[in-house]
């Protein structure tokens, strides 16, 4: 899994949002765009292409947000997450990207997105108890979310990512039916201090793979 996603800089894409300081290129089959207003199932569909935009920018966290993952490295497996926080008064800036294909129909897609910022935690659990992405959406308004829905994330037994060495890019291989794949990605503003990925970030749990 997650080999060869892209075979180098050239299959890199200028991000239309630089200005914003967020994301900064993509690649494979990511197209990234304006935020929605609506990304609620059904609203935003493609079999082939996975669509990417920037939330909240140099936003302080008004309360804790719990994050799955932090540390370079593959993440193909449940086990592989963490149990994460980032702490109330960090400042982050925040990506979502979204995978759904219209009517239930089958998709699958590989990309890659850069930041210029160090991620500082990504989430994709939002099941019964861990509804991390519905408890994270406020990062994304005004757009609007499905609520409640079981599976609004990746499943590992069709899903995986990789945090890159460097921490300031994503890699992932989605295949999907419904409802889609989705995930928050939140970074480090910058310009700014590279401080900010130790001083608000609570690992509760390590991953250790």
């Amino acid at each position: 899994m997650l080999k060869n996603v892209l075979t180098g800089a050239a299959a890199l894409t200028l991000g239309c949002g630089m200005s914003l300081g967020a994301i900064v290129a993509v690649g494979g089959s990511v197209q990234q765009i304006a935020q929605p207003g609506d990304a609620r199932l059904n609203a935003l569909t493609s079999t082939t292409t996975v669509y990417a935009w920037n939330e909240a920018q140099n936003f302080t966290l008004d309360r804790n947000v719990k994050i799955d993952a932090q540390a370079p490295g593959l993440y193909d497996q449940a086990g592989d997450l963490i149990n994460g926080v980032l702490n109330q008064g960090t400042v982050v800036n925040s990506h979502y990207v979204h995978f759904d294909t219209p009517d239930s129909t089958g998709g699958s897609a590989r990309g890659r997105i850069q930041f210029d910022g160090q991620i500082l935690g990504v989430i994709v659990r939002n099941g019964s108890g861990t509804r991390h992405l519905d408890q994270s959406d406020f990062l994304g308004a005004p757009t609007l979310f499905s609520q409640n829905v079981n599976a609004r994330g990746l499943e590992f037994s069709t899903d995986a990512f990789r945090i890159v060495i460097a921490g300031d890019a994503i890699e992932f291989e989605f295949d999907i039916s419904s409802p889609g794949d989705y995930m928050r990605i939140i970074t480090v503003p910058t310009p700014g201090s590279l401080g900010l990925a130790g001083a608000g970030l609570l690992v509760i749990a390590r991953r250790r793979r």
